[in-house]
């Protein structure tokens, strides 16, 4: 008779057990294959539905983010065109320069109604938003009368070559800066750790174009370093090489990296430090490891999760210091031509870029999130609870 018992029993007792009654029965046990293969390929497919309803509500969450951000566009476009109206200066007056005295005042009317520049405020937006929603113009410079989006096309690479340098040094430097600080911390060089500290907050704090004016005149006051280009994309009569681009992209991208390496560096020195004095860390280093070995097998992969959604918001950040940085080393890009489009007064060159600046903002933070959702299990399933949640209060 198979044994009685008087309480629940637990997993491997269970297990125990039911070995014992199969053993105590006189007939063999038959199980079937079929029924195997059946429960197995039940199992499976339960499996690749629950995988697949994962799935298919990421891919919600991340279209209902992008409809979301539908109405950041409209209130950037609309706050853009009324700080611009503010602005004092007629792009009229600027563009004639002196020669407005020798103009008579009919041609100066002319040239307004030619620009659009005599119908109201809000009649002007209306017209300038349905062109680029309809027609996706953004009106034609006030400068040469191209349209504006040709005239970043134009300078487009250019910005894209230097903030993708600068996003190669900041965390090449930035990730390799943070791991020796860690390390450092850990082996009770406090005194070293805290010079490189120091020399962190001392670059972040520094503005970019000042950083800039440094290296230009460190440059031209140290004979070694004479060679290296500080102007342009080339020198006057090269050809403009890949090589030669990369030469001159070189010192403007370091120094509108300064600021990203190092708040890079102190986030990574932070991640590194806390997931140290977790449990299994702890039981890495009882087993004889090293610190390196034990920050370069364990602990990396573990700290790198909120670097990785650190790369998707640096991307902001390096656009909007660049404004700054191309006009002091004369690099011909959409931040050197945001300034003259601003001392100008080219409202639709200047339109069209903060327009594009914002989506690339909006788009860079949402790639940043799905970056996260996809390395990082805990926030992953957070989200989709916090979805469910959701939907059952809305039921």
């Amino acid at each position: 008779m198979p044994p009685k018992f008087t309480r629940p029993l637990k997993a491997d007792e269970s297990i125990l057990c039911g070995l014992r009654i199969v053993c105590q029965r006189k007939q063999p046990v038959i199980i079937k294959s079929s029924s195997l293969r059946s429960r197995a390929a039940l199992s499976l497919r339960h499996a690749w539905a629950t995988r697949l309803a994962e799935v298919f509500r990421l891919l919600g969450m991340i279209l209902k983010r992008c409809l979301g951000s539908l109405p950041l566009f409209f209130f950037l476009s609309l706050v853009s065109f009324c700080i611009i109206k503010v602005l004092p200066g007629d792009p009229v007056e600027i563009m004639l320069g002196t020669a407005e005295k020798d103009v008579p005042p009919e041609q100066v009317s002319i040239m307004r109604r030619e620009l659009g520049l005599d119908q109201p405020p809000a009649r002007q937006y209306i017209a300038w938003a349905t062109g680029v929603v309809t027609r996706a113009e953004f009106g034609r410079s006030y400068r040469d009368g191209r349209p504006a989006i040709s005239v970043i096309k134009e300078r487009l690479p250019a910005t894209l070559v230097l903030v993708g340098t600068a996003l190669t040094i900041s965390f090449t430097i930035g990730i390799v800066w943070g791991l020796f600080m860690a390390w450092l911390r850990l082996t009770s060089a406090a005194r070293m750790d805290s010079v490189l500290i120091g020399l962190a907050l001392l670059f972040y704090s520094a503005p970019s174009f000042w950083v800039g004016f440094l290296a230009i005149a460190l440059v031209a006051s140290c004979e070694p370093l004479s060679g290296i280009p500080v102007l342009g994309l080339h020198n006057p009569g090269e050809s403009g090489s890949l090589l030669a681009l990369f030469q001159h992209a070189f010192l403007p991208a370091l120094v509108l990296a300064s600021r990203r390496t190092a708040k890079v560096a102190l986030f990574v020195r932070a991640s590194t430090i806390e997931e140290m004095g977790k449990g299994y860390v702890i039981t890495a280093r009882s087993k004889g490891l090293s610190n390196a070995s034990v920050i370069i097998r364990h602990v990396m992969k573990n700290s790198f999760l909120p670097v990785a959604s650190l790369i998707g918001l640096s991307l902001p950040a390096l656009l909007g210091g660049s404004v700054l940085v191309e006009s002091v080393f004369a690099w011909p890009g959409m931040g050197r031509l945001a300034v003259d489009a601003t001392f100008g007064r080219n409202y639709p060159v200047l339109l069209a870029l903060i327009m594009i600046y914002g989506t690339m903002v909006i788009l860079s933070n949402l790639i940043a999130d799905i970056v996260q959702l996809y390395l990082d299990p805990r926030a992953r399933d957070f989200e989709l609870d916090s979805q469910s949640r959701l939907s059952q209060g809305h039921a």
